[in-house]
């Protein structure tokens, strides 16, 4: 058994070792770990467009140890005690694969890909088209495909370099402050690069994507930019974007207000989910959306009690501000934008067949679209019954 357990031991460490010199594993310090990326554009006179891309990369300091002193084991003991931070590589190109190029000659160490959280896109690039730069990232087979994509006011590398306190980079701040905005304005939170790939390549469907602007010493979710094809056409502030995440996301949750003056209101915080019917008659299309809104009073000044009369008086308000809300932004939305923002073009060509050569946008913004609006209360909150 003693020779068995010998033999085990050394195939083991040979196997290891064997392994290990194959795959030549490196310290973390010897890495360039990034956890976002940019990308800005400079168009030049000669009509050329010269890429810029910066690359937040983690700074991993070797780690100190630090003794307590004394003699004891207890006193002997020590903890180590690291630091980490970030700093920018940029790369600037006349195409987006030649940064990487570019990218790997300004660094020392060797560039890790794939970890990235967050790619910020500036205004003026997502303006300028943003369909090779997802192919040549998607193209990848090492790329994080849950990383998300934002659209940055100004230029992305700013964004990247923002300090935040607390976190080693604004890419970990700005991917925690996205994922967990979902609990609020109907955000839907699909806004990865999978994401965007299957927007960009579907038929019926229109790309958002959140927008991020350095405001007031920090960086904010403002509001949703908005796509025709690859190109950004118009940014949505944050009320009109929670009308439209409501009708275009199939469920969402947030907070919604009836507000009679200063001091009497009541905070709605709801779920909602949708439903879409489509008919056509001749070549006019009809759209119903079906809202159902299910939730919780948080905070109520409106009614000194709320019982079943108030209940159901509040649940009909709300449903008349919710339906005009959405007609509002409907409104806008064929007379201004003159995008389909709600994919509504997508349950069409599911319904009556795809690749017929319509053009989606006009055909919804010329359409009939009829909201219906069903809110329910859950829990009046604790202590009232």
């Amino acid at each position: 058994m003693k020779i068995k357990k010998i033999v085990i031991i050394f195939l083991v460490a040979l196997i290891g070792y064997v392994y290990a010199d194959k795959l030549k594993v490196s310290p973390v310090e010897e890495l360039n770990v990034s956890s976002g990326y940019g990308v800005d554009i400079n168009k030049e006179l000669s009509g050329n467009v010269q890429y810029s891309i910066p690359f937040t990369v983690y700074e991993f300091k070797k780690k100190v140890r630090l003794g307590t002193g004394g003699t004891t084991k207890k006193a002997a003991s020590s903890k180590a005690v690291g630091e980490q931070s970030s700093n920018i590589i940029e790369a600037k190109a006349n195409s987006i694969g030649q940064t990487r190029e570019d990218r790997q000659l300004n660094s020392s160490k060797s560039i890790i890909i794939g970890t990235q959280k967050i790619s910020v896109i500036s205004e003026e690039a997502a303006s300028y088209g943003i369909l090779n730069l997802i192919n040549i990232i998607f193209s990848n087979a090492k790329t994080n495909d849950r990383g998300i994509f934002t659209i940055g006011k100004g230029k992305a590398e700013d964004i990247l370099n923002f300090k935040v306190e607390g976190y080693a980079s604004s890419a970990d701040y700005i991917d925690g402050m996205i994922r967990n905005a979902i609990d609020y304005n109907f955000i839907s939170g699909e806004y990865t690069l999978l994401d965007v790939y299957v927007a960009l390549d579907s038929e019926g469907k229109n790309l958002v994507l959140p927008y991020l602007e350095i405001k007031d010493k920090s960086i904010t979710f403002t509001g949703m930019a908005l796509f025709k094809g690859d190109k950004m056409i118009y940014v949505l502030p944050m009320e009109e974007s929670k009308v439209m995440n409501m009708l275009r996301g199939k469920k969402g949750k947030g907070v919604l207000t009836l507000q009679e003056g200063p001091e009497k209101y009541i905070n709605y915080d709801a779920m909602v989910k949708k439903k879409v019917k489509c008919n056509r008659r001749e070549e006019k299309y009809e759209f119903t959306i079906e809202l159902d809104f299910q939730g919780d009073i948080k905070d109520n000044t409106l009614y000194k009690d709320i019982k079943k009369e108030n209940e159901s008086e509040f649940e009909k308000l709300m449903e008349k501000k919710i339906e005009k809300m959405c007609n509002d932004f409907l409104y806008k939305m064929k007379n201004v934008y003159k995008i389909d923002c709600l994919n509504l073009g997508m349950y069409a060509a599911a319904k009556y067949g795809r690749e017929t050569g319509v053009d989606w946008n006009e055909k919804v913004c010329n359409s009939d679209i009829k909201v219906i609006v069903k809110v329910k209360i859950d829990k009046m909150g604790r202590g009232q019954y």
